[in-house]
């Protein structure tokens, strides 16, 4: 840490030097004394500067996990080991963080072994993984003449902040389950609560099980058989190959928000439910269940991003650990490149149930563009073709839900069906 002058300084140093360069010009040596509480202030304002190691800063958050839209407070500790006149402390702040109480722009001031604290509140806009910059400190000396600025780096500062979840009360039901006990009703027969159908008694049926109504019809035992209650893999596809709309409003933004919903569903629903990040970078969450594996997911869905990419990633690739044959997959995608539309039609023409939601791209484009006659005729247009694509997707077999970003992802799940199976052309 060096001592650097400041702009007062520089004056005092010229006033200093034509006092001198006058009383000598003149032989006064009353001009040049005139100068000396100058050169003293000069020289005191050298030695009253603050010794480095002198002091101590430590930055804390009121939480680590945040929601977006939620605040978190941060605190600035500085622990001075001898009296500090003045410092200066500047937090800079990161992008899609506003300032929603206090000032991000402080001075301080220190006695002699004790500690001031500094406060202010911040608000996250949209979800990512918040890493405060390191604090910008000015240490400036008793009469404020040279000052030592110096960046000082914390570890604490690290805030994830997770996409908000709107509650998901009816997800697609998948068509095949697996072996464990779950809320999904199964084709096997055996323990549940659902009824099935109704055979005759053998030996070793349950008396509770007995359909009296079908045996006195019938004349002799029947019992009622149940399908069981099984819970299903569920595999999550978020397509990051392309993006439109402004931060924390665009297109990618809502098809997090949707796929955190869908995630929150299923596991409440006791499914093991996995992640697929389609893009640049291809991020996987082997399907699992749990709170550490919730806090995985929304990890995972913080960081997911568009890395531009030439390379059109092969389906193929995702292990089967990752992407198991009888799960339900549910892709999340604004249909703005044709790679992820031919890795959707490759996994329902291998036999995958395939749910494809699309995201639309038209509020999040217009809040980009804005209002007008031009951008009100490109929006109208691009909605008929989008329209048209749509159907060309539903035609050629894939379940495709519409989903407008804006409206919960529950009402367009509402409307959605399953067409008649068939092959997919892939």
């Amino acid at each position: 840490m060096s001592w650097r002058p400041a702009g007062l300084t520089l004056s005092f140093v010229t006033v200093l030097g034509w006092a001198v360069f006058l009383g000598a010009l003149t032989r006064s040596f009353e001009v040049a004394l005139a100068a000396a509480p100058v050169a003293i202030a000069l020289l005191a304002a050298r030695r009253g500067a603050a010794a480095p190691g002198a002091w101590r800063v430590r930055r804390s958050v009121s939480s680590q996990r945040l929601v977006e839209g939620d605040r978190v407070d941060v605190t600035v500790t500085l622990d001075a080991g001898r009296g500090m006149p003045l410092v200066e402390l500047l937090q800079p702040l990161p992008p899609q963080v506003r300032l929603a109480e206090g000032q991000h722009h402080a001075f301080l001031t220190s006695a002699t072994d004790a500690e001031t604290h500094w406060r202010f509140t911040l608000e996250c806009a949209t979800r990512q993984r918040l890493r405060l910059p390191d604090l910008h400190l000015r240490l400036w000396d008793p009469l404020g003449l040279s000052a030592a600025e110096i960046r000082y780096a914390t570890a604490e500062g690290d805030v994830a902040v997770y996409p908000h979840v709107v509650p998901l009360r009816r997800p697609p039901s998948p068509l095949r389950t697996q072996t464990y006990v779950g809320n999904h009703v199964s084709p096997a027969q055996g323990e549940g609560l659902e009824p099935g159908d109704i055979r005759p008694f053998v030996s070793g049926d349950q008396i509770r099980h007995v359909n009296w109504r079908a045996t006195l019809r019938q004349g002799a035992l029947h019992v009622t058989q149940h399908h069981q209650e099984r819970n299903a893999d569920v595999v999550l596809i978020l397509d990051t190959l392309a993006d439109v709309g402004p931060p924390g409003a665009s297109a990618l933004d809502s098809a997090v928000r949707g796929a955190a919903a869908l995630a929150a569903a299923y596991l409440g629903r006791r499914d093991r439910v996995g992640l697929i990040e389609y893009g640049g970078i291809l991020r996987q969450v082997r399907p699992g269940i749990g709170r550490a594996h919730w806090e995985r997911l929304l990890d995972t869905l913080a960081r997911a991003s568009v890395v531009f990419t030439y390379v059109a990633r092969d389906i193929d690739l995702i292990p089967p650990r990752v992407l198991p044959a009888q799960s339900l997959v549910i892709a999340l995608s604004p249909l703005l490149d044709g790679r992820f539309v031919k890795a959707a039609r490759d996994l329902a023409a291998r036999g995958f149930d395939l749910v494809l939601v699309a995201v639309s791209p038209l509020p999040p484009a217009r809040a980009l563009r804005g209002g007008g006659r031009l951008p009100d005729l490109a929006a109208r247009l691009w909605a008929l073709e989008r329209r048209a694509y749509l159907d060309e997707l539903r035609r050629l077999g894939l379940t495709v839900v519409d989903w407008d970003g804006i409206e919960p992802l529950e009402a367009a799940l509402a409307g959605w069906h399953r067409p008649r199976l068939r092959r997919v052309r892939a």
